[in-house]
């Protein structure tokens, strides 16, 4: 194990927060600087559409043309955060989500220009907007190309093959204490054994500031999942959620439930009407489910599957068990994740998120409590419509997926926040896309 100086990372430490630092040739060192290419990019989107549109210096007092250059900065620096925040969670870099985030910075400017009256500078305003844009994908694929972090492990233990994770690092393997190649920083599997001569390596490079990083916690940054045989009991207060951000999740859960409502209504009376014509039975099927603090609720979701033709009693079984009653509507209505726009009752109710782990039937989750170590910890949020675990693995259907599942849960109790809803929320609406992990 390192010793000699060497400084390992903590648990807290996110593999993907890493700035490369390999690249200290004097051109490397200019062309790829995050803070110049900021400056460079915020004088681009603020400044120069002033002079494609028509020139600011003509009328510098002008009020709308000041407020708008205000507006532009402001939107490229919230754009800034938010992307850079997104990109230390796994596929926050894909150039999709990226994307997505600049369109809502705009859209979200532009909404609230209208709702409050502001003057502006109608074509330097579009044009800085285009620029941003513009200088989002060009960031993007820079860092995708040159900005990536370069991970190196020290071969021992656990540590033999590089993860793929092609959008957010690169890995090599070292073959002796004296390769010469770059990288960013070194990964060790601190439960493996290491001769003198690699711990003398780890602590030369480790005195370089290069960082030292278990290998314990890699799967949990690039997986997005938090390893059930490596948790303790002691690390549970790490997994304690924030009371206040809980009190203003569920505030938004209310105003986002309410603001769907408009939407949603009319799309939850043409389903339930097209699911009574297709097949007999109550458009709406209502299960007990396992909310927080492990009390039971009942949940809502419009019903996929034709009614049983014999008497099976009420044992919970899995969905793919049942798979063969499932109804051409009901198949569709799963693929679009639409069978759970129901439980927006649920969560104006109180007994669900829109964002959290997904319920367990009660007889399931106190199976899964005696196979699975932690289960119940899960139940310390409320469930939700979607959540990390299903946008990242998808359906569970046996104790295997359901471990892997917690895991995920217990990524997202962990790093419960604001852009993680965010990223989730992006990826959900690619899984309705998509039908990933339908059943």
């Amino acid at each position: 194990m390192p010793n000699d100086g060497a400084v390992i990372s903590t648990p807290s430490q996110n593999f993907l927060e890493f700035e490369p630092t390999r690249h200290r040739r004097w051109y490397e060192r200019i062309l790829l600087n995050t803070p110049l290419g900021y400056a460079l990019s915020l004088v681009l989107v603020a400044l120069v559409p002033f002079h494609l549109g028509y020139g600011y210096w003509d009328s510098p007092a002008d009020p709308n043309q000041l407020l708008t250059l205000g507006i532009l900065s402001l939107a490229f620096v919230v754009n800034a955060l938010l992307s850079r925040a997104l990109s230390q969670y796994p596929g926050g870099n894909l150039i999709a989500y990226q994307l997505s985030v600049t369109a809502v910075t705009i859209g979200l400017t532009l909404l609230t220009i209208t709702a409050c009256r502001l003057g502006y500078a109608r074509k330097p305003l579009f044009i800085g907007f285009a620029l941003l844009m513009g200088a989002q994908v060009a960031t993007v694929l820079l860092k995708a190309r040159f900005r990536y972090t370069k991970f190196a492990l020290v071969p021992g233990g656990r540590l033999t093959t590089p993860p793929d994770c092609r959008d957010c690092a690169r890995f090599l393997v070292l073959k002796s204490p004296r390769d010469r190649r770059r990288f960013d920083a070194l990964v060790v599997d601190t439960d493996a054994p290491l001769s003198d001569e690699w711990v003398r390596f780890i602590a030369r490079h480790n005195a370089r500031n290069i960082p030292v990083l278990s290998g314990k916690y890699l799967h949990e940054s690039l997986d997005g999942s938090v390893d059930l045989d490596g948790l303790s009991l002691s690390d549970l207060r790490a997994l304690q959620p924030n009371p206040l951000y809980l009190l203003g999740k569920r505030l938004l859960d209310v105003a986002g439930a309410v603001l769907l409502l408009p939407v949603a209504l009319p799309v939850l009376a043409l389903v339930a009407l097209a699911i009574r014509l297709e097949s007999p039975g109550p458009a709406l099927f209502i299960q007990d489910r396992v909310g927080a603090g492990n009390e039971p609720f009942r949940m809502l979701k419009f019903r996929s599957m034709r009614l049983p033709d014999d008497d099976r009693g009420d044992r919970p079984r899995f969905a793919d068990e049942e798979e063969h009653r499932i109804t051409p509507l009901g198949r569709l209505l799963r693929r679009s994740r639409l069978d759970e726009l129901p439980q927006l009752w649920n969560v104006l109710k109180g007994d669900m998120s829109l964002i959290g782990p997904r319920p367990e039937q009660p007889r399931f989750a106190r199976s899964f409590d005696r196979a699975v170590p932690f289960y119940r910890y899960r139940h310390i949020i409320k469930p939700g419509i979607t959540g990390w675990a299903q946008v990242q693995q998808g359906y569970a259907s046996d104790v295997v997926d359901t471990r892997r599942k917690v895991e995920h849960d217990f990524y997202y109790i962990k790093h419960l926040g604001p852009v993680l809803d965010i990223l989730i929320v992006m990826k959900t609406l690619h899984t309705m896309a998509t039908g990933f992990g339908a059943r």
